[in-house]
């Protein structure tokens, strides 16, 4: 609908006053009437009220006074009291009006300005918000939405959400979806992948959520649909995914093809080491150190990934038969162990623990060091604790030898990985580690680790708090 501007609404009115004047004359003069004719004064009067809201008063005053005045010009004889009463009828009308005009200008102005408000909200939204008619029909959309797809808001309005933005192949399929949500009354739950095509052709990926609309009765009346363009983090997580298969390849070349060139080549330098002699036989057994030392690198970027990819869950494990498994590895050491069955709650990579554990003793220890396993059991909690007879670890170490990359002072250290996955999979399983000094307060007299296993059938709840009581033991 048209409005008119204000010079258009004095011009009619100047035209319905013209009117009124000449029929005041016509009635009065020409016809000798007095009383049908005034009928047409209510138009000028509502029509000002209307638009002016008060202003309709003073022409209610100038039409009420034109019959009364008429009528003792030209026909004082018809003059009645039925014509005062018209006048002071004329001024009531053009109140009442102008009271309901500006009564109904001041809630269009609230809901104006809520609907201002609401406008704002959905402008400064960082998504796609578009209000969707029942009959599949476009009612509102935000600024973003209109730059997302590359139209101005009056190209959306009244267009056809589906044939104007959904790509052809996904029409169907969503056109029932939102036709499902119509007729339940509900939204499809949660948030998921739509597709929208812009105006140039390209094709955007969005974060989509569904609310239904209801009308005043509750009956659903459309859908408020709300998306975020996430294209790009598609696109990126496509490239990361790629990625990682191109490196998941590389690691498995390297944990396979190399490993099996290591064993070949340790397997060759043990025949070296016996049948040499002196410092050729000194050389051949630094060969095998280093064929060793790229052997548990690769073992322990192995776990790493592993760990990782969450391929693993905790079940219960017999650690009797693990710790038993691991000394066997390491059949020139002296290791004593004082334990019994028991099951924990680990994976598959417990093992490492103590591969590490016990490795590295026997890397930083001297010749002749002795390793001690010991397993004890405080309500439900099961504590490890693998000590050595080496050098120790000095006090400004200790915090932080857990973490990657951490070098001790000894010329022999590697690169702190075995450590730092030992306490990643202890964590994992829902224990702590510590270092302590094998004296207390003798750091030069050997080092023990301590950690913790939760018991299999023991929730996992009581861990926290019996942590915190093995480690206040003195």
């Amino acid at each position: 609908m048209t409005t008119l501007t204000e010079r258009q609404r004095v011009a009619i009115l100047m035209v319905l006053l013209a009117t009124s004047v000449f029929l005041t004359y016509y009635f009065h003069t020409v016809l000798m009437l007095g009383t049908v004719f005034s009928h047409f004064f209510y138009i000028p009067i509502i029509l000002t009220a209307l638009w002016w809201e008060r202003k309709s008063i003073p022409v209610a005053l100038f039409l009420g006074g034109l019959v009364v005045a008429s009528s003792l010009f030209y026909r004082p004889d018809i003059l009645t009291l039925n014509d005062y009463g018209r006048a002071l009828m004329f001024i009531v009308i053009a109140f009442v009006v102008a009271s309901l005009s500006e009564q109904i200008k001041k809630e269009r102005r609230e809901v104006e300005k809520e609907r201002d408000l609401i406008r704002h909200y959905l402008d400064v939204a960082g998504g796609l918000v578009a209000v969707i008619n029942a009959d599949h029909t476009i009612r509102l959309i935000n600024r973003r939405g209109c730059e997302l797809l590359g139209y101005r808001e009056e190209e959306l309005i009244g267009r056809d959400w589906f044939t104007t933005v959904v790509p052809e192949s996904f029409r169907t399929a969503r056109q029932q979806i939102f036709d499902g949500e119509i007729t339940r009354g509900t939204a499809f739950p949660g948030i998921r992948e739509n597709p929208v095509i812009t105006q140039d052709g390209r094709e955007c990926i969005l974060a989509w959520q569904d609310t239904v609309l209801t009308g005043d009765d509750g009956r659903p009346i459309g859908i408020i649909g709300s998306g975020s363009d996430i294209t790009e983090h598609i696109r990126a997580e496509e490239k990361l995914r790629a990625a990682h298969e191109e490196a998941n390849l590389y690691l498995d070349i390297m944990g396979h093809d190399i490993n099996n060139a290591n064993t070949v080549a340790l397997g060759y330098t043990d025949l070296l080491a016996e049948v040499l002699e002196g410092r050729e036989r000194q050389m051949a057994l630094k060969l095998r150190g280093g064929i060793s030392r790229s052997i548990e690198i690769i073992q322990n970027v192995a776990t790493l990934r592993r760990l990782h990819s969450c391929e693993t869950v905790t079940r219960p494990v017999d650690l009797d038969a693990v710790i038993r498994a691991g000394i066997a590895h390491h059949p020139d050491l002296r290791i004593t162990y004082e334990g019994g069955p028991v099951e924990v709650m680990a994976d598959d990579l417990l093992p490492e623990v103590f591969a590490n554990l016990i490795g590295n003793a026997e890397k930083f220890g001297e010749p002749d060091v002795e390793i001690i396993i010991r397993v004890v059991e405080v309500n439900g909690v099961i504590e490890v604790s693998v000590e050595d007879t080496g050098p120790g670890v000095p006090d400004l170490v200790k915090p932080l030898l857990f973490t990657r990359f951490t070098r001790s002072t000894n010329n022999r250290s590697g690169k702190g990985l075995g450590l730092y996955i030992t306490k990643m999979l202890i964590s994992r399983y829902g224990g702590r580690i510590r270092v302590e000094d094998r004296v207390p307060g003798q750091p030069g007299e050997g080092a023990v680790f301590r950690f913790t296993l939760l018991r299999s059938g023991v929730p996992r709840r009581m861990q926290p708090t019996v942590n915190r009581l093995i480690t206040a033991r003195p």
